[in-house]
């Protein structure tokens, strides 16, 4: 054991000085930006992502990164079904409000109709032969808890309501494929005692979709050809007919406006770094993680010369703390991360987990990349997949969060 070493690394934190040139001015830009109804949600009605991906790699190129190769943007294909125009709902006569009291199932079909509600609870899910017997051309109601429950399909019933009592939320990773029913989530207040339902939906199913990641460098003044790898998802919902829409300003503009501030920082000349770093603002995260793992399996990189990835999603608080996902898969740069939060005091918590799926950092922690996902935790913005989470997104603990990743650099040995 090395008794001089945590001596030494407090010596060399306390000399590290906290210059570093992050902008929250510039970081509330992007994300003002990126969370307009210019770019309609970054999701796939209207190429909304593609707008993004492109506005993203113009401010790569405008603030001094480059791209690997010829484009900043990396094309792939994805399965995604959207719902461009129409959405209509009404429960007993009275219209629902879109994205407010309902949210679409992201695999239902195209529906025109009225129809009448049967509700069941999960124990009559033990009878499914007998009940479909009864349910052509009806609609079921059921709470929540039955959409994972594969007995529920075998109602073939005409669509399915599932209810909430509170925190209803929409998401995309059911969207890959078109259902042969429509499906709606509501909160059972507005349903329990309803008879009909009279609803239009149209929607436009693209079996090969083509989106873009978007990739840039900063290289290095020392060893070029080893990198530190910054990630964060641009895309999110897009949207729920042609009214509403899904902002997602903190998830995720507000990372990719980390990786953009840090690109913004470390390409200017006296701020070199003195490994090359590179940029990842992935698409169809949403949708299951597909910019991400087509990265992962066709890197503009070498893998084993990643030294460390950082995937940075909902970065915009950070009154409680962060989290870190994959922290304990990694248990030095875990270390090192606390220790240098115990010297500057940049985080009040810093909450250490396990190895999980549930973001981009996954493909490559998967492939042997060391690499830890961070988000910030604070009640003071819990707007989440709602189109209320259009900003201003505080960034509460953004100049920390920018210094605590420099910091890592700077000390962090492979």
């Amino acid at each position: 054991m090395n008794i001089f070493k945590p001596f030494f690394l407090l010596t060399l934190l306390f000399t590290i000085t906290t210059a570093h040139t992050q902008d929250k001015t510039f970081a509330t830009k992007i994300i003002e930006r990126l969370a307009s109804e210019a770019f309609d949600g970054r999701g796939y009605v209207n190429n909304g992502d593609i707008k993004a991906a492109r506005y993203i790699a113009a401010e790569f190129k405008e603030i001094g990164a480059t791209p690997i190769g010829k484009s900043f943007l990396q094309p792939f294909n994805i399965s995604i079904n959207t719902f461009p125009d129409t959405v209509y709902v009404e429960i007993d006569g009275i219209k629902l409000a879109t994205a407010r009291d309902y949210m679409i199932g992201g695999g239902s079909h195209k529906t025109e109709g009225t129809f009448e509600l049967i509700h069941l609870d999960t124990s009559a899910l033990k009878n499914t032969e007998d009940i479909k017997k009864n349910l052509h051309n009806k609609v079921v109601v059921l709470p929540s808890v039955a959409e994972r429950d594969e007995r529920t399909y075998k109602l073939n019933a005409a669509g399915y309501i599932f209810t909430h009592k509170k925190n209803m939320y929409w998401r995309l990773s059911d969207a890959v494929e078109v259902k042969p029913y429509f499906y709606l989530h509501t909160y059972d207040s507005l349903i329990n005692k309803a008879k009909r339902i009279s609803i239009k939906i149209n929607n436009n199913f693209y079996k090969n979709y083509r989106t873009a990641n978007v990739i840039a460098m900063v290289e290095g003044s020392i060893q070029p050809d080893s990198f530190y790898v910054f990630t964060a998802h641009y895309d999110h919902l897009g949207r729920m007919g042609k009214n509403v829409f899904f902002p997602g300003a903190n998830d995720n503009a507000s990372g990719t406006a980390m990786i953009l501030d840090l690109a913004r920082h470390y390409s200017k000349p006296m701020n070199k770094p003195e490994y090359s770093m590179i940029f990842m603002a992935f698409a169809a995260e949403e949708c299951g993680l597909f910019g991400s793992n087509y990265t992962a399996k066709n890197p503009p990189v070498r893998l084993d010369r990643i030294k460390f990835l950082f995937n940075l999603d909902m970065v915009g608080s950070g009154s409680e703390g962060i989290g870190m996902v994959n922290a304990k898969a990694q248990p030095r740069a875990d270390s090192l991360i606390n220790e240098i939060n115990s010297t500057k005091k940049y985080f009040a918590d810093i909450r250490s987990g396990g190895a999980s799926c549930n973001s981009d950092h996954c493909a490559f922690a998967k492939k042997d990349v060391p690499a830890i996902f961070i988000f910030t935790r604070g009640k003071e913005y819990r707007h989440y997949h709602t189109p209320s989470n259009k900003g201003p997104v505080p960034l509460t603990k953004w100049n920390e969060l920018f210094n605590l990743l420099g910091d890592f650099m700077r000390l962090y040995k492979k």
